[in-house]
């Protein structure tokens, strides 16, 4: 199959929202409740968005580029598409964890979402998971989310 060459926009766009296999969904902390749970937000990693660029339209067809504004790092990721570069952007301040690369890693998640890269993920329905501690860190006990994710969404349980 051809790459971006004969693909019409709504076909990218179609392309990148679609769901991502459950596998490559994390969870992570977004505020803790009573002990042992939290409120589980879910999530894909910067290199899921590249892998997803790549996938629709070819690693020669994309790019981004980063730019720091005091505390905020900017995405800006282009896509040709019919010859033309398009650019869509977002930003995202230093992580609490390796703050530089989490700010740029960030802003790639949040500038791919203007593409409608993971969209999807900010209508998952509000999941109290169960939590537990590894090497000092609180986190989202993965199967008790998706779990509770399927009974909030009607589906297995």
């Amino acid at each position: 199959m051809e790459k971006n060459k004969q693909k019409t926009l709504e076909e990218i766009s179609f392309a990148f929202s679609k769901e991502f296999p459950r596998e490559t969904i994390k969870w992570r902390v977004g505020r803790k409740g009573d002990p042992g749970t939290a409120y589980a937000l879910a999530y894909i990693t910067s290199r899921d968005v590249m892998n997803r660029l790549d996938e629709v339209v070819g690693m020669e067809n994309w790019q981004c580029k980063h730019i720091a504004y005091g505390p905020k790092t900017i995405c800006h990721i282009g896509i040709k598409i019919k010859g033309e570069w398009v650019w869509k952007s977002d930003g995202a301040g230093d992580s609490n964890f390796e703050p530089e690369k989490g700010g740029i890693s960030d802003s790639l998640k949040r500038a791919a979402v203007q593409w409608g890269i993971g969209r999807y993920l900010y209508d998952f329905p509000k999941i109290w998971a169960k939590t537990y501690t590894s090497h000092g860190q609180v986190n989202i006990d993965t199967q008790d989310a998706w779990h509770k994710y399927d009974i909030e969404k009607g589906g297995k349980q």
